[in-house]
């Protein structure tokens, strides 16, 4: 008998577990399924994108650059 453990991303996984639910009981056996919960990376391409993307658009909104629209929050 082996034992084996893999990291799959979400994208694949309901076809891994399809899989290996259609053999057979007796030879097949998923001891256990746990999801990793991986933190975030601040600096990710996507990350990087939507704060860039949020800058430009902030700029483009003439009340948000009007300083009195900060007085609000302080």
């Amino acid at each position: 008998m082996h034992t084996l453990k893999l990291n799959i991303q979400d994208n694949v996984f309901d076809k891994i577990i399809y899989f290996l639910q259609n053999l057979p009981k007796d030879e097949v056996y998923i001891v256990e399924d746990k999801i990793i919960n991986q933190p975030r990376v601040e600096n990710s391409e996507e990350t990087l994108e939507v704060q860039l993307f949020s800058n430009h658009t902030a700029n483009l909104i003439e009340d948000w650059k009007d300083d009195t629209e900060d007085a609000i929050w302080k």
